[in-house]
């Protein structure tokens, strides 16, 4: 059976998020937890989704991930690129932006800052990149330049804001479109680039 595992962002994604709502909705579902939601340092949180996956005791997983949980969950990969075998999909949500963040969490200035980091890591597993239009964490153009040093065609959802429970996103049901069934998943070789770069590259 797949297994999700939820990455929220900066706050936790509240019960009335949209995260929370799919954890419901889903019979094989875990979530990462991070030890204090509003410090976002990228290595304690990548500390943390490594757990989360090793946990799962799953080959056949998908992720769905949130703003900073989207950095989260992209740079660890990158970083521990055996995990890459388990991830069958990869779903990223309104990604926050990386100039915004440092290694001490958030950024106190424009020289000290994730952008260059970030834009050069490559994504390894099938991912679909949701955006908006009007993001106050990561503008559109911001968020088309992002995509394409990750190689991804971005679905562009409209003037949605964040994606969140403050752009109006409770329910989500739209988010099925991008998930693989829980009780279908066929494993894909992260060997052979051809069986999914094909579909996310510009």
């Amino acid at each position: 059976m797949t297994h999700t595992v939820i990455v929220p962002g900066v706050g936790g994604s509240e019960d009335a998020h949209w995260q929370s709502w799919l954890q419901k909705q889903l019979t094989s579902c875990s979530r990462v937890q991070q030890k204090n939601w509003n410090l976002p340092v990228l290595q304690i949180w990548i500390t943390e989704f490594i757990n989360t996956i090793l946990a799962t005791n799953n080959d056949n997983i998908q992720v769905v991930a949130h703003s900073f949980g989207c950095l989260t969950t992209v740079a660890a990969l990158a970083q521990h690129p055996e995990l890459n075998r388990k991830i069958n999909n990869l779903v990223l949500v309104a990604p926050a932006n990386p100039v915004r963040f440092s290694e001490s969490g958030f950024a106190i200035d424009e020289h000290n800052n994730y952008h260059d980091y970030f834009h050069q890591l490559q994504i390894r597993v099938p991912t679909t990149l949701l955006i908006s239009e009007n993001d106050p964490w990561l503008s559109f153009v911001d968020a088309i330049e992002l995509a394409k040093s990750w190689r991804l065609a971005p679905v562009n959802l409209g003037q949605v804001g964040h994606i969140n429970v403050a752009s109006g996103f409770g329910p989500f049901p739209e988010i099925y479109n991008f998930l693989i069934s829980e009780k279908n998943m066929q494993h894909i070789n992260n060997s052979d680039d051809n069986k999914y770069l094909f579909k996310f590259a510009f």
